[in-house]
């Protein structure tokens, strides 16, 4: 009667360890899945890595000579922003920004579209008096 027992117990053991490792599988599975990675979709590459540090990328598009960067706004509004762009007539983007909100950068007239451009946002966090500046380079391959 023992002997059966043990099989028993050694069964259980068994299943109990592969069952929580099934379990472990299938809820990291499920956290991918949440996050998107097996969505199906082809998503665009942004232009930068990390653009200007403290904004999330959201999209990018090239219209004529025209380059719109959409950039997502973290927890703290913005105000006098600016911008700057190299190898272009001039660069616009909304001079206040909410937060949590998007924004977009549109550097206006590339004048070189083999040319590299380089970006510089200038802005104020709420609550500080400094004006901060952050650059980021576009590279040319976006622009055809």
């Amino acid at each position: 009667m023992k002997k059966i027992l043990r099989k028993g117990q050694v069964s259980l053991e068994y299943l109990m360890t592969y069952g929580i490792a099934i379990a472990i599988v299938v809820i990291a599975i499920a956290a991918l899945y949440s996050m998107g990675v097996f969505s199906g979709t082809t998503t665009t590459v942004p232009p930068c890595s990390n653009c200007f540090g403290e904004f999330a990328y959201s999209a990018h598009t090239m219209s004529g000579s025209d380059f719109k960067l959409e950039l997502k706004n973290g927890p703290t509004s913005l105000s006098s922003v600016s911008c700057t762009a190299t190898n272009a007539a001039s660069c616009d983007v909304a001079s206040q920004v909410d937060p949590n909100s998007v924004f977009v950068i549109t550097v206006v007239n590339i004048t070189d579209t083999s040319a590299d451009s380089a970006i510089a946002l200038t802005y104020t966090k709420a609550g500080s008096t400094l004006p901060m500046t952050r650059t980021q380079t576009i590279s040319s391959s976006y622009f055809s």
